[in-house]
């Protein structure tokens, strides 16, 4: 019983955003690391993300048992009640929210709030079945634990904030158009209107390419403004080159799904390598 309710709130998504929260947050708490601060600004942003991913389970049912990624899904087999599932949801993103709001800052858990309604009603609710800007939409959301994780210490809203931002919209956008090349027979059994369906997929690819450069440029942006140094820049660029060389490749291959899953995975390399070279920045 207990795995099902782990397995509702979508493990891997909260292990990701922890991911973005950990880079800035180890950026921004030089030299005075706050362990308590840390370990709030997780665990509070881990229980909101949760929550929204389970209001996310229960808006997708009709749409997760038509495809053969997501049909065998807790709620989709009714291993839980969509009861049980709104209260849990209710019950962690509250916690969270207070955690965020008492223990770390009200500006951290008024951009989590901003970041669930983003998520759970814009993209999830209004979005996905009817547009194809859905994974657009869904971006926001998920750039906002990069710039918690630098408002949790900082409690303010800089320009590095909205260059961290701008930053995880260009890498969401290439990460999750390679996934919409990756299941898009998925997609047309369900019927949503992702990119890849409507566009086409040699256009989504050339789609993937243009945010990859975006955001390199992006990147070179924190270090020629002076947030992060220029050995940052120079370790960091060798593999956003190759990350855009394996881009330019699935462009030119007839292949539609091998290159893709090497962009996918590799796009996963790519963002705990710059969170970790930004964590460890001040070394430089």
């Amino acid at each position: 019983m207990l795995k099902n309710y782990l397995e509702i709130t979508k493990p891997r998504i909260i292990i990701g955003n922890i991911i973005l929260i950990i880079g800035s947050f180890l950026f921004s708490s030089f030299p005075n690391f706050n362990f308590f601060l840390f370990f709030f600004t997780i665990f509070g942003t881990s229980l909101v993300i949760a929550s929204s991913c389970i209001f996310n389970n229960l808006i997708d049912i009709d749409i997760d048992n038509k495809m053969n990624r997501t049909k065998n899904r807790v709620l989709v087999r009714n291993l839980i009640s969509p009861i049980s599932a709104l209260i849990f949801a209710c019950f962690i993103g509250i916690v969270g929210f207070l955690i965020l709001g008492f223990l770390v800052n009200i500006l951290s858990m008024f951009l989590s709030f901003i970041g669930f309604i983003i998520y759970v009603f814009f993209y999830t609710f209004l979005f996905k079945r009817k547009s194809i800007y859905s994974t657009f939409v869904g971006s926001f959301s998920g750039s906002i634990p990069s710039v918690i994780g630098h408002t949790a210490v900082s409690n303010d809203i800089d320009f590095f904030c909205f260059l961290l931002f701008i930053t995880f919209i260009f890498w969401q956008m290439s990460h999750f158009y390679a996934i919409s090349i990756l299941h898009i027979n998925d997609y047309r059994r369900a019927s949503l209107p992702f990119f890849p369906l409507i566009k086409g997929i040699l256009k989504t690819k050339k789609h993937i390419f243009y945010y990859i450069i975006c955001f390199m440029i992006s990147t070179s942006m924190l270090t020629f403004l002076g947030y992060l140094s220029y050995i940052f820049l120079l370790f960091f660029s060798f593999a956003c080159f190759y990350w855009l060389y394996i881009s330019y490749l699935s462009i030119r291959a007839r292949d539609d799904k091998k290159l893709s899953s090497k962009l996918f995975y590799f796009s996963i390399v790519i963002v705990t390598l710059f969170n970790f070279l930004m964590s460890i920045d001040f070394v430089f």
